[in-house]
């Protein structure tokens, strides 16, 4: 066997490995997609902010891909989110990751203050790996997912979209329960369209709680990104009805059969609401810092 490391060939059987290979559990890396259409388009277009070929290396034996590892890379903060490292053969993994890794770090022209990673706890390979390269555990989380045909329940009629009206009482709450997170208010309001919704319950004037939710027919995928309620009318079953107008809204598109979502494994209320709301557990990750 001849292996070579280079910067990818062709984006198209990258994407069609990395779909593959990041579908089975002890294989599995949370940041990197699971359907070949989403990743090809990420790494052709959003992958990273530097170019793909200096945010990606590919093992190869002969024309057969056999290994991959992925920098996705905020050249702000010079940090990166790890895809990887993936390898086909477990018995070649430690060289072949190791080979990967220090190839790609040749490649980045400035130096990377941190490493964020997220990954299966039944990924033993790359968690040891991770380990080997003084990586720091960060946290437990759970990837929820729901079905369509799990959805039983009606859209209640008591839910509504965003008005203006409601602009500084929807900020108000959000900075409230999302203090520090990758969308404020205003970035929130920027982004609803046809596919990405704000959706509330009201009282007359007094905004109660929100769920905001977008939707990529695209790439057959739906996300329920923030979701919360008033501290003063939490315990009325208001964040029940809004997860359940959240899956309505995003099982209206008929590409989309699967809604996935983040939880830390330690955020028991949250987890209550969603499985309640018909999630069940998908996968139960590991992140990690370096």
């Amino acid at each position: 066997m001849t292996i070579y490391i280079s910067p990818p060939i062709n984006l198209e059987k990258l994407a069609v490995f990395l779909d593959t290979i990041n579908k089975e559990d002890n294989y599995h890396i949370g940041y990197c997609g699971e359907n070949k259409k989403e990743i090809y388009d990420t790494l052709s277009n959003d992958f990273s902010d530097i170019n793909i070929e200096k945010s990606f290396v590919v093992a190869y034996d002969e024309d057969n891909i056999i290994g991959a590892l992925g920098f996705d890379i905020d050249e702000e903060s010079k940090s990166a989110e790890v895809w990887g490292p993936f390898v086909k053969d477990g018995k070649d993994y430690p060289q072949i990751a190791n080979d990967l890794w220090e190839a790609l770090k040749a490649t980045i022209p400035f130096q990377l203050h941190k490493y964020l990673f997220f990954v299966n706890e039944k990924n033993t390979l790359a968690r040891q790996f991770i380990e080997n390269k003084n990586g720091i555990e960060s946290g437990h989380h759970l990837i929820l997912r729901a079905e369509r045909n799990r959805l039983t329940n009606g859209q209640d009629l008591h839910i509504n979209t965003y008005e203006p009206s409601f602009h500084q009482s929807f900020s108000d709450l959000h900075n409230l329960a999302f203090p520090n997170t990758y969308y404020n208010s205003e970035q929130i309001l920027s982004r609803i369209n046809e596919d990405n919704r704000l959706l509330i319950v009201q009282d007359n004037y007094e905004l109660k709680g929100y769920v905001y939710v977008e939707a990529n027919p695209l790439h057959e995928e739906g996300a329920i990104e923030f979701i919360a309620v008033s501290p003063d009318h939490r315990g009325q079953g208001i964040a029940t009805k809004l997860m359940q107008a959240a899956l309505h809204h995003l099982f209206s598109y008929e590409t989309i059969d699967e809604i996935t979502l983040s939880v830390g494994a330690n955020n028991k209320a949250a987890i209550a609401l969603y499985m309640a709301s018909g999630f069940q557990v998908k996968h139960s990750l590991i992140a990690y810092n370096k």
